[in-house]
């Protein structure tokens, strides 16, 4: 299958996940002028006749470069070839000026934000971002070594978000962020552009950030280690395979939540004190795991992922019978010999 087919087969089973098929609706495509994002842009061009959606692109400007200004005008240029709406964001002036420590998180975060707020503003059904196999071999490799990842983090990227996992307004289930090059290779995609312009972002390459040493040693040696062995396709088997059985596990533990909603008092919890003896140790600190990205009791936006260590104080904390209140944002827990309440501030 090539990737013109591979792209339409998995922007079609997106689509019918979704609920769009045959339906009118609009994409807006995060694009930074790179190969990736340019890629995604002229495969979801060559095909938006044949699906009857409507397309735009948005180029955010972090202010990190000089170059963020030409780059912006690159992306409209592009887009006025294709005769399709351009959007150009960017962070405040002051954003990077208390600190630019972390400097990859705090702009994700900073970056999805303007993104979600474009979508919202302009109606949009769903948000396309260029992420593909390799940045899923990635981001599942950096969650084994670096963190000792559990199942929900081998799960790795998502092809399919609704748009209530990101922020908190119950309209927001109505658009999806979208990644319908996730099981095609990069090296797939630089064929594709092979002929056409892109723009090459110098810091892709500052190993000092993780992921790009990963990217630019972890994998090149896999590939040299495992000759012939197709080690990508079989992580993002792995990270499909986990993606399954975490959302068979977060229903069943919606549901045990859900039976101990205290009644008459939102976003209240109650566990008796038998609930607690009758769990096993290792059941606890599972429940509390999917607990903290539980849809049902947490809606203050993007769901953290708490520590290992903070499961375990959370577990060690309602295994105790003498009166106490403990601080878990976005929990508040207050234990009596009873048993132990949880009241979610988000």
């Amino acid at each position: 299958m090539d990737l013109k087919e591979n792209f339409r087969t998995n922007f079609k089973e997106i689509i019918e996940k979704t609920g769009f098929s045959g339906k009118n609706f609009s994409i807006l495509v995060a694009c930074s002028g790179g190969a990736d994002s340019l890629a995604l842009l002229y495969l979801l061009h060559e095909i938006k006749k044949d699906f009857g959606f409507t397309l735009a692109a948005a180029y955010v400007n972090h202010r990190l470069r000089n170059e963020a200004d030409d780059e912006a005008e690159f992306v409209d240029k592009i887009c006025q070839e294709l005769e399709i709406t351009c959007f150009s964001l960017e962070f405040e002036p002051d954003f990077w000026a208390s600190d630019k420590k972390n400097i990859e998180e705090r702009a994700r975060l900073k970056r999805y934000e303007l993104l979600f707020y474009l979508v919202k503003s302009n109606k949009f059904s769903m948000l396309a971002t260029a992420h593909h196999l390799d940045d899923q071999v990635e981001t599942v490799l950096m969650r084994i070594f670096d963190r000792g990842t559990g199942l929900k983090g081998l799960s790795g990227i998502k092809s399919i978000n609704p748009g209530c996992d990101f922020l908190s307004n119950t309209e927001n289930d109505s658009f999806f962020v979208i990644r319908p090059m996730l099981n095609i290779a990069k090296q797939e995609i630089s064929a594709f552009m092979n002929g056409r312009q892109f723009l090459s972002d110098p810091s892709n390459y500052y190993e000092k950030y993780r992921r790009n040493y990963y990217r630019h040693k972890i994998l090149p040696a896999l590939d040299t280690l495992l000759p012939g062995i197709p080690y990508k396709e079989n992580i993002a088997r792995l990270a499909e395979n986990a993606d399954r059985e975490s959302e068979i596990m977060r229903e069943l533990m919606d549901d045990f939540w859900q039976n101990l909603t205290a009644e008459n008092a939102e976003n209240t919890i109650f566990i008796p004190r038998n609930t607690i003896k009758s769990k096993s140790y290792d059941f606890w600190l599972t429940a509390f795991s999917y607990l903290f990205s539980s849809t049902v009791f947490v809606t203050s936006g993007v769901h953290r992922s708490p520590s290992t260590k903070t499961l375990h104080d959370i577990v060690d904390f309602i295994t105790k019978t003498d009166p106490g209140n403990a601080n878990y944002n976005p929990f508040v827990l207050e234990r009596t010999k009873e048993g132990v309440g949880i009241r979610s501030l988000g």
